[in-house]
C-alpha cells in the first residue's frame, strides 16, 4: 500500500529534485573527461568532488524513492493520465541531459570509434589509441587497443555524431551520443504505449493504468534514467528499435518487424533474440504447418537481406562478428557463471587439479549453453506467451548466464517485459533488485576512493533522514478521518457491535 498523502504530483516533484541533485553533482563527481578544451566538464578539486558525490547520492535516493512511491500508487489503481506521465518523464529526464556522463565512461569509447570510422579506419581491427587526440584520451586504458565490440549501426551513429562535432570537441560529441540515446528512449516510449494498446487494453480505465504501469517500469525506471540517459549507452537505441520491431510484428507487419529487429541487432547483437522470439510467435500463429514453414523461410530470408543491406550501408563489413567476445575481458561480480568459475578455479589451484583460467572458461561455457537453452525454451513458448513476454524472459535468461553482466543489461529484458507484465517488475523483490543495481556503480564510473565513498554515504544518509522526518500533509489529518479514507470505520463499528 502506498503511503498516505503520496500523490503523483508529489512524486514528480520529489523525483525532479533528485534528478537535479544527481545532475548537479555530476559536474564534479561524474565520469568527467580529461584535457577538454571546451571549458566545461573540467576535472574539479578533491573538495568539489566530495561535494558532488554527496549531492549525487542524495539525488539518487530521492529519485529512487519517488519512483518507488509512484509504483505504489499505480499498484493501488491510481488514475494517472498521459499528461501526468509526460510531465514526470520530462521533469526527471531533462536535468540529466546537459550534464557529464554518469556511471560509465563507455560513451567516450563510442565517440573515439566514431572518429576512427570517420577517418576510414577499421574499428574492428584497431583500437582508439591509434586515433590520438582528446577523443582517445578519455577512453579507459583497458579499451585503448581493443576493437569496437558494437555493431555497424552503432558505429555509424557515433561516426555521424563526430562528423558534426569534429574530433576536438569531446563534450559536444558525448552530448551528441546522448541525443542518440534520447531518440532511442523516445522509440521505447512510443513502442511500449502501442504494445499495451495493441493488446486491447487502451479504451478502458484499466487500460490507461496498464499503460502507466508499463511506462513506469520501462522508462521511468531509475536504471533507464541513470544509464540510458545519464550514461548515453547504446542500449537505448538497441531497445528502441527492438520495441518498434515488436510493435510491427504485433500488428501483422512481419517483414517490417524483421527488418527493424535486424537493425537492432546491428546496434548490439543480443537484440537478435527478439527476432527469434517474434519469428517463433509469427510462425506459431499460422493455420497449418506448410504456411508456418513458408513464414519461417520468409522471415529468415528477409532478415538475411536486411543484415546484408544494413552492414553494406553502414560500410563496416563483417569484422564486428569477430569482436563480440571483447567485453568478456572484463570481470563483473554480477555474472554467476564467472563467479562460479573463479571459485572452482581457486579450489582447482589449491588442490592442484587444474587452473583458474580453465575453470572460468568451463563455467562460462556452461553458462552460455544454459543461456542458449533459455532462449530456445522462450522461443518455443512464444506462440502462447506472446513475442514481448518471450523476448523479455529470454533476454533476462541470457543476461543471468552471460560471462559479463553490467547493471544496465537487465534492461534488455525488462523493457519488453514491462509492456506486457509490468506487475512482475513492480514486485518488492524486483524493485529491491533495481535499487541494488543502481547503487552498484559509482556516478564517476571509476573505483571509489575513501573520500568519495564517505561523501556518498553522507549524501544518501542525509536524504534518507530528510525523507523520514518529512510528513506529507495527508499524514497530519485526524486519525478518525484517516480511518474513514481507508474504509476501516465500518469494520471497527461492526466489531464493537
Amino acid at each position: 500500500m502506498a503511503e498516505v498523502g503520496v500523490t503523483v504530483r508529489g512524486c514528480r516533484l520529489l523525483g525532479t529534485l533528485g534528478s537535479v541533485l544527481l545532475a548537479g553533482g555530476s559536474w564534479s563527481a561524474g565520469a568527467l573527461p580529461f584535457g577538454v578544451p571546451d571549458g566545461v566538464w573540467a576535472q574539479r578539486s578533491p573538495a568539489h568532488t566530495v561535494l558532488g558525490a554527496a549531492a549525487s547520492y542524495a539525488g539518487l535516493v530521492l529519485l529512487v524513492t519517488a519512483w518507488w512511491r509512484l509504483g505504489g500508487l499505480l499498484r493501488q489503481g491510481e488514475a494517472v493520465g498521459r499528461g501526468q506521465l509526460r510531465a514526470v518523464l520530462w521533469s526527471w529526464v531533462l536535468p540529466l541531459v546537459p550534464g557529464p556522463l554518469l556511471f560509465s565512461h563507455d560513451a567516450y569509447s563510442y565517440v573515439a570509434q566514431g572518429g576512427l570510422a570517420g577517418r576510414g579506419w577499421d574499428v574492428y581491427r584497431q583500437g582508439p589509441a591509434v586515433l590520438g587526440g582528446p577523443l582517445a584520451e578519455n577512453v579507459p586504458q583497458m579499451w585503448q587497443d581493443a576493437p569496437a565490440p558494437y555493431g555497424p549501426l552503432a558505429v555509424a551513429a557515433s561516426r555521424a555524431v563526430v562528423a558534426v562535432t569534429g574530433e576536438h570537441h569531446t563534450v559536444a560529441a558525448v552530448l551528441g551520443m546522448r541525443l542518440v540515446a534520447l531518440c532511442g528512449l523516445g522509440l521505447i516510449v512510443w513502442g511500449v504505449r502501442r504494445l499495451v494498446s495493441d493488446r486491447g487494453s487502451e479504451p478502458s480505465e484499466g487500460g490507461r493504468g496498464e499503460e502507466a504501469g508499463a511506462l513506469w517500469a520501462a522508462v521511468l525506471n531509475p536504471l533507464t534514467l541513470v544509464h540510458l540517459v545519464g550514461g548515453a549507452h547504446n542500449e537505448a537505441l538497441m531497445l528502441g528499435l527492438t520495441v518498434a520491431g515488436l510493435v510491427a510484428f504485433r500488428r501483422g507487419h512481419w517483414a517490417l518487424g524483421t527488418v527493424v529487429l535486424t537493425w537492432a541487432a546491428l546496434v548490439k547483437v543480443p537484440a537478435a533474440v527478439a527476432l527469434v522470439c517474434a519469428a517463433a510467435w509469427s510462425v506459431g500463429g499460422r493455420p497449418d504447418r506448410r504456411s508456418g514453414w513458408l513464414r519461417a523461410a520468409a522471415v529468415a530470408l528477409t532478415g538475411l537481406a536486411a543484415l546484408v543491406v544494413g552492414a553494406g550501408v553502414c560500410g563496416r563489413g563483417w569484422g564486428w562478428l569477430s569482436t563480440l567476445r571483447g567485453p568478456a575481458q572484463v570481470y563483473t561480480v554480477l555474472s554467476p557463471s564467472t563467479d562460479v568459475g573463479r571459485i572452482l578455479g581457486l579450489l582447482s589451484e589449491t588442490f592442484g587439479v587444474g587452473t583458474a583460467a580453465g575453470a572460468i572458461a568451463a563455467a562460462r561455457s556452461v553458462g552460455l549453453l544454459l543461456g542458449v537453452g533459455a532462449v530456445a525454451f522462450c522461443a518455443w513458448r512464444a506462440p502462447r506467451t506472446g513475442p514481448e513476454y518471450a523476448t523479455g524472459m529470454a533476454l533476462l535468461g541470457l543476461v543471468v548466464t552471460a560471462p559479463v553482466v553490467q547493471p544496465w543489461y537487465v534492461l534488455w529484458g525488462a523493457v519488453p517485459l514491462a509492456a506486457v507484465a509490468w506487475r512482475l517488475l513492480e514486485s518488492t523483490g524486483a524493485r529491491l533488485a533495481t535499487l541494488g543495481l543502481v547503487a552498484l556503480v559509482l556516478p564517476s564510473g571509476s573505483a571509489p576512493t575513501w573520500s568519495y565513498a564517505l561523501a556518498a554515504v553522507t549524501g544518501a544518509s542525509a536524504a534518507t533522514a530528510a525523507l523520514a522526518a518529512w510528513r506529507p500533509p495527508g499524514l497530519l489529518v485526524p486519525p478518525r478521518l484517516r480511518l474513514q479514507e481507508r474504509g476501516l470505520v465500518r469494520a471497527v463499528a461492526r466489531t464493537r457491535r
